[in-house]
């Protein structure tokens, strides 16, 4: 089982096949597929605790109604770990309150049902072939809370959501890493071969492998080693209503595909969010909030699921709650994967794009089977050398939820 400790110097092994900066998501799960291959993992965190930045400020969700085979291929093979979790990690009964309810991507559009016929084909030819598509009397069939102005929909039942922080902390435990807390990794140490080491603000770990997975802070770590990413670091938002009857705990994430606010049931309440344009922001330990934002996402959301009108007329401020996180986005919106192609020993597993969270078990046992040789880079389409490459070109994913 993982070791998760505020160590002393004392504690701090010297030496590792490999170090992991980051103790997010990202970072557990790549620990957990490099320990389960053999490997003696570190992972260095500066926070307090895993998962307390950018994962914790997730909404927690996961989907596989993407129209490009990569995204498809990535996000259902992680699916199928949510789903078995407790075997996958070797723990039995371990709970991520795993929530299965669907994905529901609704349209008041007068085509709609013409354009979501179009969307669904893109899902069969990308891999994925069990999306539905619901003209407006289905939706309503299986949503009556639905909008009459809803005249399309596509819903695939397995999306959902789950407990990021229970995911993170059993990739923890099910691995044979330690986890140093309070421990910021500093600079590296090169030589002829590449990676020879990582500094710390608890000293010098020797290792010919070190992975990245620093949330909106791996741009920051790269330039240590003198490279610069790619990356854009804006802020998203999410607001939690508490407790209230009328808001239906059987909904599935509802996204309102014009627009692209969402909501989701969330402990007899509702967690809310929008990928509002804003500018990029330098990556922060503390995002700010802005108190608006709920009454700004309550309002979209109302638009197409009526019911919320009575949940704002009796909503008091004390039963709104707003956080903030980071995402991290590439140029086409998919994570950066498995080694640089001229610092021997480098690698990366970031810049999911606010994806983080659905694609962390496919992402990162991509990054160790890479690192091990068993999977060859090229085959891997979220390489690194794809923007040299031509590539990494925008991609068609809108950046929803």
């Amino acid at each position: 089982m993982g070791r998760i400790i505020i160590p002393s110097e004392e504690d701090v092994p010297r030496t590792a096949d490999v170090v992991i900066i980051g103790g997010g998501i990202l970072g557990a799960a790549t620990a957990f597929y490099a320990s389960r291959a053999g490997l003696k993992t570190l992972v260095v965190e500066k926070r307090d605790g895993l998962a307390t930045l950018t994962t914790t400020a997730s909404e927690e969700c996961f989907r596989a109604q993407f129209t490009e085979p990569e995204n498809v291929a990535m996000m259902k093979a992680s699916i199928e770990v949510f789903e078995h979790f407790a075997e996958h990690i070797g723990i039995p009964g371990y709970d991520i309150s795993l929530h299965q309810q669907g994905y529901l991507f609704l349209t008041n559009r007068p085509d709609g049902l013409v354009t979501l016929r179009r969307l669904v084909e893109r899902y069969r030819q990308a891999g994925l072939d069990d999306v539905e598509l619901w003209d407006e009397r289905e939706v309503r069939k299986h949503y009556p809370w639905v909008s009459e102005d809803v005249t399309a929909a596509t819903y695939r039942a397995r999306d959902g959501w789950l407990s990021a922080h229970e995911l993170t902390y059993g990739f923890a435990k099910g691995s044979s890493a330690i986890f140093l807390l309070r421990t910021e990794a500093t600079g590296f140490v090169m030589d002829g071969q590449g990676i020879k080491g990582v500094q710390t603000s608890r000293g010098l770990i020797s290792t010919r492998n070190v992975v990245i997975a620093a949330g909106p802070f791996s741009g920051v770590v790269a330039r240590m080693a003198g490279v610069e990413l790619p990356l854009l670091i804006v802020r998203r938002q999410k607001a939690v209503i508490g407790h209230d009857d009328l808001i239906p705990q059987d909904a599935p994430m509802t996204i309102d595909i014009n627009s692209g606010a969402y909501w989701r049931p969330e402990v007899g309440g509702a967690a809310l969010g929008w990928a509002i344009d804003e500018d990029p922001t330098p990556p922060m330990d503390s995002v700010p909030v802005d108190w608006e934002f709920a009454a700004i996402v309550l309002n979209q959301v109302k638009q197409l699921a009526p019911f919320w009108e009575q949940v704002i007329a009796r909503l008091t401020r004390d039963n709104v709650y707003i956080s903030a996180g980071q995402y991290t986005i590439t140029p086409d919106s998919k994570p950066i994967l498995g080694p640089h192609p001229e610092i021997a020993g480098l690698h990366f597993n970031l810049g999911y794009s606010g994806h983080g969270v659905m694609g962390s078990p496919e992402g990162s046992r991509m990054v160790v089977d890479m690192m091990l040789g068993r999977m060859k880079v090229e085959e891997c389409p979220f390489r690194y050398t794809r923007f040299a490459e031509g590539a990494g070109r925008p991609s068609a994913e809108k950046l929803v939820i």
